[in-house]
């Protein structure tokens, strides 16, 4: 395919996608354009957000109740391996030993125990309310339990470090290793250092990619290419990147230049863009008067030797995040050179549980739990978190062998809506250990309702004016009416045209802005096609005419929690000259969520109202408080950073007008709380 050049907003995000691998990247760290290429694939799509929503509720949850839930006695331990696929089996010994020395230097960096964080005690008069963060984890090579038909060297005992072996057939993820924190230590070209998902899955085998360059310290394993460099010989890249895995962003946000995002944390200073090699701390200006760049923090572009902690509010940040990854790791693997008896306990129940309709007035989860080590005392269940008035048992109160147990939360159907994280400890004398699930107790079901065009349209689709030249778009219009939220939807096109590649067809929200592409230059030279596009759809499989529910080009869950109302638009362009054909019809299928159950009667809040709903940064927050208490406002984005926040003085019927400014389109979820209690809200905007 030749480059394509039009101005509709669809053809140049569609040749941007189309042009970007072949462009050359030079950046210290290719995060931002890694997501931006993975975001394209449906799958990863669909884990991140999975991801996502859980990184949300809990974080809201430690928010809700103005601490963590974590026991900093009890660390999280994260079950490690390193992968050198270009390595040499004779230089095993080396890497194994580099492979534990940045393991060294991660635990050092994220529990605040690196050598050099004590340089924070001069530098933090220059940085008022930011304090030096400590994470509740601790990173374990794996030793045991290793993945079959991987590296034919690795032996049972040993470290999870492979070498020579064909890491995800070269992608930068791979279901053999599921359940472990991959490094993937591999010569990437150009002076990027390395990237990461920002905020990954361990579930899907993904890693955090590393150049041979900035791996480790010390003198690294020459005979395996593998030799940290000036300026980049503290191991700290792999900071910076796990960071990103575990979902923080650059300290200026994801476009430099800019002071018009940050990276939703409020401890770190906004400011414009990276700063590098080693500034004097409190020397380079934030984009907020008095404030000072943290040029220290390991979330921007500085020498490792420069870079030294985290803010409690990026590791709180990491530790949500790792709360939602803990259930993905494979058990059965670490032992962190310990022969001590240990257990583990695992949730098998993936994502949220609904309330109603579909389960009654019981939940059930389900767990595993395993002992390595001769382990054999007896580990107590409990529970916290759940809905006040519900009730919480257990198949078995508990366990000193391997088992499955499952959890009941009962007697729910009169409790308060809302999202629960809740908490099973396992406890045998001073030591527990946790696991979380998501309780969606909204009692909400899915209603979906399908809007057509007119059947037979006949509508003629302009021929490309010449060889991978656009013709004019054609537009048809459905007219949706206010159904409610978005939970998904569903399109189906049926076109007839005598070479169906030819064709980009493209999906518009009533906002103009929104879109998703559905048909990409797909297939070859059938005669037309009847689709439905579908986020779980299959693959698109061609034939004459081509008929079936396959995944769109990009994702329709793009338009997830937007309102539906509004001008639908199907644009269509040919891209290439000598064929025709035409637009027969189409629809668009709606799934929203309509509630089912009666509102928290108990809040101390009535008649809450936000208007406009959806608006444009502007709004009115309106409500009744029994008490005489302020009111405090939080918002969210949906990767659960905070945006915005204020507290109010409060009387019978609040009232208040909340200026966001310049703020993305999209979802956000507010909190309003008085002290006493707390409702959440979505808003749209647009």
């Amino acid at each position: 395919m030749n480059t394509i050049t039009h101005s509709k907003t669809v053809l140049l995000a569609f040749l941007f996608f189309i042009s970007f691998t072949t462009l050359a990247q030079d950046r210290s760290c290719g995060m931002v354009e890694y997501m931006n290429e993975q975001m394209q694939n449906p799958e990863f799509v669909k884990e991140y957000e999975k991801n996502q929503a859980k990184f949300r509720a809990a974080l809201a949850n430690n928010l809700r109740s103005n601490s963590t839930t974590f026991n900093r006695l009890n660390p999280i331990i994260i079950p490690v391996a390193v992968h050198f696929p270009d390595g040499n089996e004779s230089d095993r010994a080396c890497l194994e030993a580099l492979a534990q020395n940045q393991i060294d230097i991660l635990n050092a960096d994220f529990t605040a125990t690196n050598s050099d964080a004590t340089l924070w005690n001069s530098a933090s008069s220059n940085y008022p309310g930011v304090n030096h963060g400590v994470a509740n984890i601790e990173f374990c090579i794996a030793t045991q339990n290793h993945p079959a038909n991987t590296d034919a060297e690795l032996a049972e005992g040993s470290p999870a470090v492979t070498i020579g072996y064909n890491f995800g057939n070269g992608n930068d993820f791979d279901s053999n290793w599921a359940g472990y924190m991959n490094f993937l230590v591999k010569n990437i070209g150009g002076s990027t250092l390395g990237y990461s998902p920002l905020g990954g899955s361990i579930a899907a085998g993904q890693s955090v990619v590393i150049n041979t360059f900035a791996f480790g310290s010390g003198s690294g394993c020459s005979g395996s290419g593998v030799v940290p460099a000036n300026g980049y010989d503290l191991g700290r890249t792999v900071t910076h990147e796990l960071g990103h895995f575990y979902n923080l962003n650059h300290t200026w946000g994801s476009t430099n230049g800019s002071c018009n995002e940050d990276d939703g944390i409020a401890d770190t200073p906004n400011i414009s863009g990276p700063n590098y090699g080693c500034s004097t701390p409190g020397s380079i200006a934030g984009c907020v008067s008095g404030e000072s760049a943290l040029t220290m923090s390991y979330m921007d572009y500085g020498d490792d030797v420069c870079l030294y902690m985290f803010t409690e509010g990026q590791t709180d940040v990491v530790d949500a995040y790792i709360n939602v990854l803990q259930n993905q790791f494979k058990p059965n693997t670490i032992s962190c050179g310990s022969t001590d008896p240990d257990f583990f306990l695992v949730s098998n129940t993936e994502g949220a549980i609904y309330s109603c309709p579909t389960v009654g007035d019981d939940v059930v989860f389900d767990f595993s739990f395993t002992t390595v080590n001769g382990f054999n005392t007896n580990v107590t269940f409990s529970a916290t978190g759940q809905p006040s008035g519900s009730t919480v048992n257990f198949s078995a109160a508990s366990l000193n062998s391997d088992a499955d147990f499952t959890m009941t939360v009962g007697n729910i159907s009169n409790t308060a809506e809302g999202d629960y994280i809740i908490t099973v400890n396992g406890t045998y004398g001073l030591i527990t250990k946790s696991v979380t699930v998501n309780l969606n107790n909204n009692c909400t079901s899915i209603q979906c309702e399908t809007t057509r065009s007119a059947e037979n349209l006949g509508l003629a689709i302009p021929d490309g004016t010449g060889p991978n030249v656009y013709g004019p778009e054609v537009t048809s219009t459905l007219t949706v009416a206010d159904l409610g939220t978005i939970s998904s939807l569903n399109v189906n096109v049926d076109i007839t045209h005598s070479f169906i590649s030819d064709l980009v067809v493209a999906l518009y929200h009533p906002d103009q802005t929104t879109y998703a592409i559905l048909w990409g230059r797909d297939c070859d030279g059938e005669d037309g096609f009847d689709v439905t596009f579908d986020d779980e759809g299959s693959s698109i499989s061609c034939a004459n005419p081509t008929v079936g529910t396959y995944v769109p080009y990009e994702a329709l869950s793009v338009f997830d929690g937007m309102a539906t109302a509004g001008d639908w638009e199907l644009v269509i362009i040919d891209g290439y000259n000598e064929d025709l054909g035409n637009l027969n019809d189409w629809s668009i299928e709606f799934c929203t969520e309509s509630s089912l159950s009666t509102p928290d009667t108990s809040m101390s809040f009535e008649n809450v109202t936000i208007y406009p709903n959806p608006n444009n940064g502007s709004f009115t927050l309106k409500l009744q408080s029994a008490t005489a208490n302020e009111i405090k406002v939080n918002i969210f984005d949906i990767r659960g950073r905070k945006i915005y926040n204020n507290t109010f003085d409060n009387n019978t019927n609040f009232k208040q007008t909340i200026e966001l400014g310049s703020v993305q389109s999209g979802m956000y979820l507010m909190t309003v709380s008085d002290g006493s209690k707390q409702t959440t809200k979505r808003l749209i905007i647009e």
